[in-house]
């Protein structure tokens, strides 16, 4: 018998074991996810060129590139200054002694650009000048210029420094290293050897007061498994909901371990989570913590997913009966009410709170019902129209919810229209039909036509006219509807449900 660790736990097992006898022991069962294997228990951290500055204003991260000899002679120094001087161009820090050699050249400086400059040309009068802006000046710099770092976090605290600021603290950012072996993989037949640490989930405790930022992430990690589209020695990051939006909530140091949402900017709605400390940033808004298995997230690699179990579960409603969702809100010690259309076999297709820590918070939710007659199945063909689809379930918020609303625009004959929720993007021409259009197709008009944007269904063939009335070069075909008996009866100002098969 050999003795390993599974996730954090001592574990016993025979000598031929392989990972797939391991997982027998797991306490989640195996979604087929990656699996990391340390072989060993020596960890290390090696330092990076990457220093954490503390101010009486906030974090600061800089990135050395030069002059490290410097830096690292005249750290005492440095700590222990303030704010000499701040204006439009540039900030300075000092002074301290330094062994560099002062020059009368002027030298151009990108925005934050970090250099060694002084005061009179006396290297005893050193000053760490932050380049606030892309400008030409005699900063008393060695001949090179003197930049020595890149100001790579804490933007935003650098524009509120004035004088009587000071910094307060300088610490080396480290990154996470093992000094051994170390594999991450699906193949259930690898053999276990002693020793070995075995990872297969991470836990994460979501934060209470980011209510919309942890639904944000639990509608990401779909069937309890996130895969990562862009790693780095500092972050994992999905970018599965890019482009929808969060609300900004909670600013906090971005330590090992926290995961954030960016509010605003380019990647709005991307989802990270740090390797590395950093600093707090306006853009990324704290939503949860890893606890346990970060193992995993420090030797994930890209387009590779893990298994989660976060804390609390997800509570969505959205497309489930009355019944069922009773039951499973009994079970969890939640009290709920019925709105609307309230029979056992209604679908709920609105629930108050919307979130699940709101829900979590109070005990207590609300759901609205509709009649199964309202809730119509969908099949979308994401492999002709992806641009258009991507708008569609944009539109609906079908991204981050198995149920969307689309309000009736026009009841004719054998053509149904809806109008989506108004988003500011054009539909360019997708997937057109060329001769007949089926029953049940449908269409969505594009940036070609005035009515963009309208999406439309036809209870009967036809080869003139797309499902939104719309002619075949203006139609975008993105996917069918399965109860189309459904429609028969809806009338104008209505809404129907739909949700995907």
């Amino acid at each position: 018998m050999i003795s390993i660790e599974l996730d954090n736990k001592p574990l016993t097992v025979p000598d031929d074991a392989t990972l797939a006898d391991v997982l027998k022991h797991a306490e989640m069962p195996y979604r087929g996810t990656i699996i990391a294997i340390i072989k060993g228990t020596e960890e290390s951290k090696e330092a990076t060129a990457e220093y954490l500055i503390s101010t009486t204003k906030g974090d600061i991260g800089i990135e050395l590139s030069a002059h490290q000899n410097v830096w690292r002679d005249a750290e005492s120094g440095i700590i222990n200054s303030g704010v000499k001087w701040a204006g439009r161009d540039a900030l300075a820090f000092g002074p301290f002694k330094t062994s560099i050699t002062p020059s009368h050249q002027d030298h151009e400086y990108v925005r934050w650009d970090v250099l060694f400059g002084t005061g009179g040309h006396v290297a005893d009068h050193t000053y760490m000048v932050i380049s606030k802006k892309l400008h030409t000046a005699v900063h008393g710099a060695p001949p090179d210029g003197g930049v020595f770092g890149r100001i790579v976090s804490g933007r935003g605290v650098i524009e509120s420094l004035d004088i009587g600021d000071s910094i307060t603290g300088i610490a080396p950012v480290e990154r996470w290293e093992t000094s051994i072996n170390k594999i991450v993989t699906t193949d259930l037949s690898t053999g276990i050897d002693p020793g070995m640490r075995i990872f297969t989930y991470a836990t994460i405790k979501l934060s209470p007061d980011a209510p919309y930022g942890a639904e944000h992430l639990l509608a990401a990690a779909k069937d309890g498994a996130l895969e990562f589209s862009t790693v780095s020695h500092a972050f994992a990051s999905t970018e599965s909901l890019q482009g929808e939006e969060c609300l900004f909530e909670q600013k906090e140091p971005r330590r090992a371990g926290i995961i954030t949402v960016r509010s605003s900017g380019a990647g709005l709605g991307r989802i990270y989570i740090s390797k590395l400390d950093k600093t707090s940033s306006p853009s990324h808004s704290v939503v949860g913590t890893v606890t346990c298995g970060m193992e995993l997230i420090q030797l994930i690699e890209k387009d590779q997913a893990i298994a989660l179990h976060i804390d609390p579960e997800r509570i969505m409603l959205l497309g489930r009966t009355f019944e069922s969702a009773e039951a499973e809100m009994s079970e969890r010690g939640i009290i709920m009410r019925r709105d609307g259309e309230t029979a056992d076999s209604d679908v709920i297709v609105q629930q108050t709170p919307e979130t699940t820590m709101e829900i979590v918070g109070a005990c207590e939710v609300t759901g609205h019902g509709v009649s199964q007659k309202n809730l119509i199945r969908i099949e979308l063909y994401d492999d002709h129209a992806p641009k258009t689809i991507e708008f569609f379930r944009h539109a609906l918020g079908l991204l981050k919810s198995p149920i969307g609303a689309l309000p009736v625009f026009a009841v004719y004959e054998d053509t149904r229209l809806f109008r989506m929720p108004e988003v500011n993007k054009e539909i360019m021409p997708e997937n057109v039909p060329q001769k007949t259009v089926p029953a049940g197709e449908i269409g969505v008009t594009s940036q070609a036509a005035k009515y963009a944007q309208t999406v439309g269904v036809k209870l009967t063939d036809d080869s003139r006219y797309g499902p939104s009335g719309e002619k075949f070069a203006y139609t975008n075909i993105i996917g069918r509807v399965i109860d189309l008996d459904k429609l028969q009866d809806i009338g104008d100002g209505g809404t129907v449900y739909v949700t995907e098969v």
